[in-house]
């Protein structure tokens, strides 16, 4: 126990004398003056921080337009840049990338152009190969444009089109050198409203003016507001900005009255913001806090002749308080060491001020992060050792005043180069401040930032249209083509579907479309891993005509996080030709199929009769008187008529075959292998499904094809005694066997092993057809015999193709 509460409270009572009294009269005039004193203090003091308030609105108003001014002019080089790895300019490929240009999201009224110091190479205000115009003015100034070969990137000043006769601020990119091909300049010329927008949104303190001077103090405009007093404001901004200041304020005087002025120059665009306030609002709180001096001063009179009134009437009370006084304070001191003891171990740092901005407090943490002794730290102005911060110290102002707790995040102004976390808690006698080092996390908050938006920049330089999808499947980031798209087709919202679920969309879709479906099983499949890509072609109709999309998705996986990219490409020219290329093959096989018909009716009705009356010839010439030789000769030529007429007859067989169109493919088929097996004496066993008679009329055709040339190639090469049709047909698919027992196919020395494929003779005949409908042809041939395994679709997609 301390020994202040071991001795306990020694006071005797007893009845106040004449002399206490007097002191209490005393007490209370003195208090009263001394209350009236602090009071007017107090209210003065609050007066002239309320003025530093308003000068440091203004400041901050100007630092906070200059940095949104900065973020705006890195975002349009960041367009720049995106553009700059464009491979349609490394390829010098100026059309498309012309086109690229244009379709690139930019402000309203921008424009882009390419150049050098000879002429213009493009400007996306006119059309390519559109007559340009001469450079008769750079779009930016000799010396920007020295800076710019040391930088890369520049801002230009307030610059006049040429053409146009507006007001412009230029955004140029150096894009090579001398030595790679000749000195190029991409240049992103905005109109200068375009930057008074971004400012105005910056929401200026109340009776702060914001205006913007580029480099040589021109006055950017954005609305009918002029530069007051610009006679006398240029001269001293220009002798602040000489002697080195970025920021700062001064008077300017005039007929108008004084107006303050706080200005901010950014080192990265070389522009200034000015703010602008009447000195007489500044001044307005110091004519309020006299009036409050004079109530202040009446009240406390009243109330110290009221106190000493009531104390005198219970003095007998002063005697306990006494006591219980000596009796708190040894609790206090023994409160105040646990206190002092637990801030010490504390790591972050930590330091109290009183509402005069002065330290009361410290802990070892803080002593160690200045590295000052305590005591040139205890009792000093808070601003003498750290220096000021326009928002934070709004911040300690706001929690002084209003008792409002803060937390954020500034650079440090003790240490340059580091940031700081910032914690302020209002207390009875001002504020606690926590404080800690926090610049690496913010290095790398900024350096993903950064990264962020460096790969939304590059995916909205894209024309394809790309989604971002998170493991479940919902949409987390699109790029400009995808919104593009949406609002081109009337999607509502203007998210465009951002944080749905794209496979949700797709399974509602699929209920009433089946190429939906199959996007959503795909999709599926790559989300939950089974697949690592997918790829589909659907139609989607937009306004006017028919479209067609070919859609990718891919996963990609980065450490323990993995993403689908999800891009649909329109291919409707790629459809389109490939609907020509289709109706051109087509047409090219049915004049096959005629060509084919009429040599057959030729052969049969012409060929054969000559050969017919031949041997008739011969019948009368074995009448005559020959030797034997003559007569075997003879027998010779008769047996080599009946093996041409056999051949022929087959041969036109193959060529003609019955009718499809009416009979069907069953019919039709069992019709021609009974016939070719008579005319072959080769054993057909047939297979058939009933049901494929209902097929689409082309593919019955092209299944016939491939079954006349598969018995062809048997009854040609493969010297067998059987041969198999089986056809049948799944939910999805037609399977077509053609399989004989003969000698296989082998290639004989010399032959080539591959043939350039032709329309419509042998196996690539056989492909060709497939390809039509999206099938395909496999060949298995051994010492048994040959198998082709012909595959098709059953339902016909338009572009089948396409996905093969």
């Amino acid at each position: 126990m301390p020994a202040a509460s071991a001795a306990g409270p020694h006071v005797t009572l007893g009845v106040s004398s004449s002399k206490t009294r007097n002191w209490i009269i005393l007490a209370a005039a003195v208090t009263a003056s001394l209350a009236f004193l602090i009071a007017a203090s107090v209210i003065y003091w609050h007066a002239i921080q309320d003025r530093h308030g308003i000068v440091h609105r203004g400041l901050s108003a100007s630092a906070a337009a200059s940095h949104i001014l900065d973020r705006e002019a890195e975002a349009l080089g960041n367009i720049l840049k995106g553009l700059s790895t464009s491979p349609l300019l490394k390829a010098e490929d100026l059309k498309p990338f012309h086109q690229q240009l244009r379709a690139t999201p930019r402000p309203s009224g921008s424009r882009f152009v390419l150049w050098n110091q000879e002429r213009l190479l493009l400007n996306s205000a006119f059309a390519y190969g559109a007559p340009l115009p001469p450079i008769n003015v750079l779009p930016i100034s000799e010396q920007r444009l020295q800076l710019l070969r040391r930088v890369g990137v520049v801002m230009s000043e307030r610059i006049q089109a040429p053409l146009t006769g507006e007001w412009i601020v230029a955004v140029s990119l150096r894009l090579g050198s001398p030595d790679l091909g000749g000195e190029r300049i991409l240049t992103l010329a905005v109109p200068e409203a375009h930057l008074g927008k971004v400012v105005r949104d910056s929401a200026p303190p109340v009776g702060w003016t914001v205006f913007i001077l580029d480099h040589k103090l021109q006055h950017v405009k954005w609305n009918d507001a002029e530069l007051p007093l610009a006679s006398q404001l240029h001269p001293q901004l220009a002798k602040a900005l000489a002697s080195g200041e970025h920021n700062g304020h001064f008077e300017v005087d005039g007929d108008g009255g004084t107006i303050l002025v706080a200005f901010e120059r950014s080192d990265n665009t070389g522009y200034i913001v000015l703010s602008t306030i009447p000195t007489a609002l500044i001044n307005e709180p110091l004519y309020l806090a006299r009036r409050w001096i004079w109530y202040a001063g009446i009240i406390l009179a009243l109330a110290g002749i009221g106190s000493a009134a009531l104390i005198l009437r219970n003095i007998g009370s002063i005697d306990a308080l006494k006591v219980s006084a000596v009796s708190t304070r040894a609790e206090l001191v023994e409160t105040n060491e646990r206190l002092a003891a637990i801030l010490t171990s504390v790591s972050d740092c930590y330091l109290t001020l009183d509402r005069t901005y002065r330290i009361t407090d410290i802990n070892a943490a803080a002593i160690r992060w200045f590295g000052l002794p305590r005591t040139d730290v205890i009792g000093h102005s808070y601003f003498d050792i750290v220096g000021h911060h326009p928002q934070f110290d709004a911040a300690l102002k706001k929690a002084l005043e209003s008792e409002t707790p803060f937390h954020g995040e500034f650079p440090s102004t003790y240490n340059p180069g580091k940031h700081i976390d910032y914690r302020v808690e209002p207390t009875r006698q001002g504020v606690s401040v926590f404080f800690r080092d926090v610049t690496e996390q913010y290095r790398a908050r900024l350096s993903l930032m950064q990264e962020r938006e460096f790969l939304q920049a590059s995916l909205d330089a894209l024309s394809v249209h790309v989604a971002v999808l998170d493991n479940a499947g919902t949409i987390i980031s699109v790029n400009e083509a995808w919104h593009r798209f949406a609002r081109e087709n009337g999607y509502p919202g203007p998210s465009h579907g951002l944080g749905m679920n794209y496979l949700d969309v797709c399974a509602r879709a699929g209920e009433y479309d089946l190429a939906a479906r199959q996007i959503h099983t795909g999709l599926k499949a790559v989300t939950s891993g089974q697949r690592h890509d997918y790829r589909d072609v659907y139609r989607c109709d937009g306004p006017g005509e028919p479209r067609w999309f070919q859609m990718r998705a891919t996963r990609f996986i980065a450490g323990e996080l993995s993403r689908i990219i999800v891009t649909h490409e329109d291919i409707t020219e790629v459809v389109a030709v490939k609907a020509e290329i289709t109706a051109l093959s087509g047409r090219l096989l049915t004049v096959q199929e005629e060509e084919r018909e009429r040599i057959a009716v030729e052969l049969h009705d012409s060929t054969a009769q000559h050969l017919v009356a031949v041997s008739l010839n011969l019948m009368q010439v074995e009448n005559f008187c020959l030797p034997p030789s003559g007569r075997r000769i003879l027998d010779e030529i008769d047996r080599s008529l009946e093996e041409a007429l056999k051949e022929l007859r087959i041969f036109t067989y193959l060529l003609h075959p019955p009718r499809l169109e009416t009979d069907g493919l069953v019919s039709t088929v069992q019709s021609f292998t009974e016939g070719f097996s008579k005319r072959t004496n080769l054993r057909t066993i047939l297979r058939f499904d009933e049901s494929a008679d209902d097929l689409p009329v082309d593919l019955q055709r092209a299944l016939f094809r491939i079954i006349q040339e598969g018995l062809t190639n048997v009854h040609r090469h493969a010297g067998a005694s059987e041969v198999i049709l089986n056809l049948r047909l799944t939910s999805d698919q037609v399977i077509l066997f053609v399989a004989d027992n003969g000698r296989g196919m082998r290639s004989r020395r010399g032959e080539p092993a591959v043939r350039q494929p032709t329309l419509g003779v042998g196996i690539p005949g056989m492909r060709i057809r497939l390809s039509q409908f999206g099938g395909s042809l496999q060949i298995r041939s051994g010492r048994r015999g040959t198998i082709i395994r012909a595959t098709a679709p059953r339902f016909i997609p338009v572009v089948a193709a396409l996905k093969a």
